[in-house]
């Protein structure tokens, strides 16, 4: 069905004539037919049919299909009810022992009955028979291109959810009987205890795959992102049937998928790949379904829709599943609803390139990353999550502490049509996990822009410049010192203020800052600090919500529009700086102003830690 082969310019060159020729000559009538559809209520028990998969490669090849029942369906443990119905089915054939019966990856594989399409395989039986499973009929699979492209969701990354389908008449498989199917993302439906006459079904989608990544890290953080039990990631680099597919021209007509062709949904495509694989149900002309089920149930969306090769299907007591990968890019996945997925062939999605630029000075070693991320405000901060850490640490090699330069450079446009360009630098340290912190200072600032509530604003392109070591470079504020016998309003403050690098000499830095005029007598405090008060304060932990706050809002602004946010977030104070801040004792909300500013700064070149709180009295001259 199609080619795959070697990167060599010549023979490349070659095949390109040879493809064009065989394109020219050919004609495609899968897609030049129209397809004719089998209605739900006139299906009965004991009808056969067939089913079309990709179990190796790009081979779309054919399995036999007998109906054992027909569902009706709710959700469990929800008010609201899914109306609609699923078909319990039995696969068999070759193709089905080949994969080991129906396999992650499977999902949307189509079924006919007398070459009318019944539907899409959505799920498989979980730890027992993997050759009964269910299929969401076509009829409500059409649905979802009454759903208008514009429409958004609101209602954010949807958990994983439990379905019960209860069939119309009891079925026996075996020696056990059955009137209700438990259907549910494949890590959800491990947990699930059935009753006597229930069984457990797994949606038959591939697991999430990030290439190449410290598994069990990263998965647990786009998990914990993704708010979802259910999504699994894989390590690419430790499995012997993971082919890289960088190293090869994929060469085939968007024309040629069909249903039965394997394809991809990718978030992030590059140097970092994050993809699910599933099948193509039904096509007409340009636009798809697939899936038979949702992706990440987000409705409206702009998802990356590729080919796929597979490598293999693999046999397993639980599920078996296929491994595979992305190939050329196809079109945009534009809905993710209940019933499945929807896209157009042909029309690609808005992607926003990142680059990271790591210099791991401790190592001696430089390394650039770079990839794409599809521009969905609904995943973006998750995906730059998960792909940052991911990157980073397949830089340095290693988890722990460190202290990073870190410099963002970011560009923004907005859905009125504004443009912006800003920068900035700052330096971090960590005793635990500096990775973890560079990543949520760049997540936490996304989602700053992404909620903005002056515009809709998102980013165009991100850059990212990193200099990590192992040593830890900190300064610890120890000691303030006022060497005034006497001061007044308007007056200069002199101030010694005792400095402590880590495992260095302690050294003195004096500094003057300037009283304002018109000041009472009353008492005031002056207050020495750096951003991060103490160690402690450097380390955010990775499950926290309230770690995701950069700690550069030092203090309110009255921000007219989304450029002054970020202009004050630019200039704000960075870790590195000591913070001279002067307010009325007992209530520190009353700040003095010193040169029309809050707070004085003296900047150094290591992460500032501690505070000192030293009161003063102003003399009446």
């Amino acid at each position: 069905m199609g080619f795959l082969l070697q990167r060599d310019k010549k023979t490349f060159k070659l095949v390109n004539i040879f493809f064009i020729a065989f394109l020219i000559w050919n004609a495609i009538p899968a897609l030049a037919a129209e397809v004719e559809f089998f209605p739900v209520k006139e299906l009965q028990v004991g009808m056969k049919g067939f089913g079309k998969t990709v179990v190796s490669g790009r081979k779309i090849e054919k399995f036999d299909v007998e109906i054992l029942g027909i569902c009706s369906n709710n959700k469990i443990n929800e008010s609201a009810l899914i109306n609609g119905k699923s078909i319990l089915v039995k696969v068999s054939g070759d193709v089905i022992k080949k994969a080991g019966g129906i396999a992650a990856g499977m999902s949307g594989s189509p079924i006919y009955i007398d070459n009318k399409l019944v539907g899409g395989i959505s799920s498989g039986w979980l730890m027992t028979d993997h050759t009964v499973g269910l299929v969401t009929p076509i009829e409500e699979m059409l649905e979802i291109w009454n759903y208008p492209s514009d429409s958004k969701s609101k209602s954010g990354i949807k958990t994983g959810y439990l379905q019960k389908h209860h069939l119309d008449k009891p079925v026996k498989i075996g020696s056990k009987k059955i009137d209700t199917i438990i259907e549910a993302p494949y890590s959800l439906a491990k947990a699930v205890v059935p009753q006597t006459n229930e069984v457990v079904f797994s949606q038959a989608a591939t697991e999430i795959r990030i290439d190449d990544i410290n598994k069990n890290r990263v998965s647990e953080s786009i998990k914990a992102r993704l708010n979802r039990k259910n999504v699994i990631v894989t390590d690419s680099k430790n499995n012997e049937d993971s082919t890289d597919m960088s190293g090869y021209f994929a060469i085939i007509s968007p024309d040629y998928y069909e249903p039965g062709s394997s394809i991809g949904i990718q978030l992030a495509r590059g140097d970092i790949n994050v993809t699910t694989l599933g099948t193509l149900t039904h096509r007409e002309g340009e636009r798809i379904l697939g899936l038979a089920h949702s992706f990440l149930k987000k409705g409206n969306v702009s998802f990356l829709l590729t080919g796929a090769y597979i490598h293999h299907s693999f046999g397993s007591v639980q599920m078996p599943f296929k491994i595979g990968a992305p190939t050329e890019m196809l079109g945009t996945v534009e809905q993710d609803r209940e019933k499945g997925i929807s896209a157009v062939i042909g029309k690609l999605p808005t992607m926003i390139p990142v680059k990271i630029d790591v210099n791991d000075k401790t190592l001696g070693i430089e390394k650039s990353i770079n990839y794409q991320i599809v521009k969905d405000a609904s995943i973006l901060s998750t995906v730059l999550d998960t792909t940052i850490m991911q990157a980073l640490e397949g830089a340095i090699d290693r988890e722990g502490p460190g202290t990073a330069l870190m410099s963002i450079s970011m560009d923004c446009s907005s859905k009125k049509g504004e443009n912006y360009n800003f920068r900035r630098e700052n330096l971090f340290y960590s005793k635990t996990d500096i990775c973890q912190v560079l990543t949520n200072e760049v997540t936490s600032l996304v989602d700053m822009i992404s909620e903005s509530e002056f515009d809709e604003v998102l980013p165009t392109r991100i850059l990212l410049k990193i200099e990590i070591e192992n040593k830890r470079r900190t300064l610890t504020i120890e000691k303030v010192e006022v060497k005034n016998s006497s001061v007044s309003s308007g007056g200069v403050l002199d101030v010694e203020v005792t400095l402590k690098p880590f495992r260095e000499p302690k050294f003195i830095r004096k500094v003057k800052l300037p009283i304002p005029q018109d000041i009472g007598k009353e008492s005031l405090t002056l207050s020495v600090f750096g951003l991060n008060m103490k160690v402690e304060d450097l380390d955010i932990p990775s499950d926290s919500k309230e770690g995701k706050t950069s700690n550069y809002k030092l203090e309110e602004t009255n921000s007219s529009d989304f450029s002054s946010v970020i202009r004050s977030w630019a200039s704000a104070p960075k870790n590195s700086d000591i913070l001279f801040q002067i307010t009325v004792e007992g209530d520190e909300n009353k700040k003095l102003k010193m040169n029309n500013k809050d707070y004085e700064i003296q900047p150094t070149n290591l992460v500032v830690t501690g505070r000192v709180d030293t009161t003063l009295t102003l003399s009446e001259e």
